[in-house]
């Protein structure tokens, strides 16, 4: 089988150095690559670099990287399908995604994302867009100028450009896009602004983003509203799980009701991602999905991947990626035809380490779990 992420189609220099093993306390480095128990031959490992998306014959082979704040490392951020094509954000170098109807996959990147952290992917009424935002705590590139707090993806030419910044919004011009979420027919934003040491908070929502006049240079913020931090903690809460999508609820059937459960979703029609929350008295265990009318997945942080195709006769399959070393984790996923691509990153605390890719196509005759809860 080809591995999807053609070289070809990610220009990307490869980098010489080798793993370095245990790293010297203090140094900041990662001590261990993500090494895998088993895997599959026709399976792919790719890891991230300041320059791109390089291949590894074995995760040994993955070069250490500097623990950064997860605001400044390159990692995957966020999942959606723009143009029919499953897409994966990856801040500080740009949006990979699948050419519609095909397995290859290519990196489309802009100078925006060197100089600012990449949120989160949406569908706005401007297009496809990204949320970009500078972190004043962990950045030292950050500053209170100005930056635009959307990037906008034209899908036909397949590039970015400078969107709408805090300005636009009636906010001032050094505020930062911290959070954006689309809950039912509303936008909710909230902006944080630091200036002289002193941090302060505005919340907005709002149908629809405001559009510019072309005479005048200016947008009809009339839809925009201010909205009080009580208020917009209550709207961007979690949904329960008894509102969860129904696919979704019958995929993960199998896992006992005494596990919680904190799974960010995705999906063809949603404008963004939404969270769905199954309360425990132990920390739920948290992971992605994907959900639409032909299939469902979700994939955990241990690598547990749950597949069903969504029709009458299908069954629940699951899937276990190769096992990571202690301290790294898989998040974001997105699958084609027969291929899963997952990511994967080394955490501690609020810091990121080693980043990447693992690629591994879809079981014909997936394992298929027990019929009882």
């Amino acid at each position: 089988m080809k591995r999807i992420l053609l070289l070809t189609a990610i220009a990307c220099a490869v980098l010489s150095s080798g793993c370095t093993g245990r790293s010297a306390p203090g140094t900041g480095t990662a001590d261990t690559a993500p090494e895998a128990k088993t895997e599959q031959k026709s399976s792919g490992w790719y890891y991230f670099s300041d320059s791109g998306i390089h291949s590894a014959a074995n995760p040994s082979d993955i070069p250490a990287r500097t623990f950064k704040p997860w605001t400044e490392a390159v990692r995957v951020a966020d999942a959606a399908i723009i143009s029919n094509a499953p897409s994966l954000l990856i801040n500080r170098l740009g949006l990979l995604t699948a050419a519609p109807g095909s397995s290859a996959f290519a990196l489309k990147s802009d100078s925006l994302f060197a100089s600012a952290t990449a949120g989160g992917l949406y569908r706005t009424n401007y297009g496809a867009a990204v949320r970009m935002y500078r972190n004043s705590f962990f950045s030292d590139s950050a500053s209170s100028g100005s930056g635009p707090c959307l990037a906008l993806y034209d899908e036909s030419k397949q590039s970015f450009a400078a969107g709408l910044n805090a300005r636009d919004l009636g906010l001032g011009e050094s505020a930062q896009c911290v959070a954006l979420d689309r809950i039912g027919s509303v936008w909710y934003a909230s902006f944080k602004n630091e200036t002289g040491g002193k941090v302060d908070f505005t919340y907005l929502e709002f149908p629809s983003f405001p559009l510019r006049n072309p005479e005048t240079g200016t947008y009809d913020l009339s839809g925009v509203r201010r909205i009080s931090s009580d208020a917009y903690q209550r709207s961007v809460a979690p949904f329960g799980w008894k509102n969860a999508p129904d696919q979704l609820k019958e995929l993960l059937i199998q896992i006992p009701d005494t596990t919680g459960l904190s799974i960010r979703v995705y999906s063809r029609s949603a404008k963004s991602t939404q969270v769905y929350v199954r309360a425990s008295e132990a920390q739920a265990v948290e992971g992605t999905a994907f959900v639409s009318d032909d299939k469902t997945a979700a994939l955990f942080a241990d690598g547990t991947f749950y597949y069903k195709a969504d029709n009458s006769s299908a069954k629940i399959g699951v899937l276990k990626l190769p096992q990571l070393a202690t301290g790294y984790v898989y998040t974001w996923f997105v699958l084609t035809e027969k291929t899963l691509l997952a990511a994967w990153e080394e955490q501690r605390f609020f810091e990121t380490g080693r980043t990447g890719l693992f690629e591994t196509p879809l079981p014909g005759t997936p394992s298929v779990l027990p019929a009882s809860r």
